[in-house]
């Protein structure tokens, strides 16, 4: 039980962590619909059921970073009748990267030199590393239609609060992309 619980942990932390190797860059999309009226948009609610894999301490760590962006565009949670739900989900891969240093000097046959090899060798290095993908959902509650996708990839650190701060700077990179710009008339 404790293995399963310790490979749960590293699982969330996988999927929500966060991190590509120089420490804040993410790769990130946004989708929405172009057709949605943005600016009537002021209310939302969390929807859907929490992910059994997720811990709870991930879970409130991501409901929070994803609050404060929607309060800091002008959106107020409610319990009943939002006008946008939200939710997210995630998944992980581990990455695999070969690295091969190439070293030493050497030519080959040629009509000039007449064939021969120098002093030549390579080295390689493989490392793996789990990258974790983090989508955010805005669906309009009057028609339950999608209208806006939020997506933050990278990979992800062994320290929680590194993942922590990982989550907040993913959260707040997708979301000054909301609402879009309005359509022009």
């Amino acid at each position: 039980m404790a293995s399963r619980t310790l490979k749960s942990s590293l699982l969330v932390l996988s999927v929500f962590g966060l991190l590509l190797f120089s420490g804040c860059d993410f790769s990130t999309s946004v989708d929405y619909d172009q057709n949605a009226d943005f600016s009537s948009f002021k209310t939302y609610a969390w929807a859907g059921e929490k992910n059994p894999e997720v811990s709870d301490l991930v879970h409130n760590r991501i409901l929070q970073a994803v609050g404060e962006q929607l309060q800091a565009k002008g959106l107020s949670s409610v319990k009943s009748d939002p006008d946008v739900y939200v939710t997210y989900h995630g998944d992980d891969n581990e990455v695999t990267v070969i690295d091969t240093t190439h070293y030493g000097y050497g030519y080959g046959p040629g009509w000039y030199w007449g064939g021969g090899m120098g002093m030549t060798g390579s080295s390689s290095q493989v490392r793996t590393y789990k990258e974790g993908t983090l989508v955010i959902d805005i669906y309009q509650a009057s028609k339950k239609e999608l209208v806006w996708r939020g997506t933050v990839t990278g990979t992800i650190s062994d320290n929680p609060k590194d993942n922590t701060k990982k989550i907040n700077k993913g959260v707040e990179k997708i979301f000054k992309k909301f609402p879009p710009p309005e359509k022009k008339k």
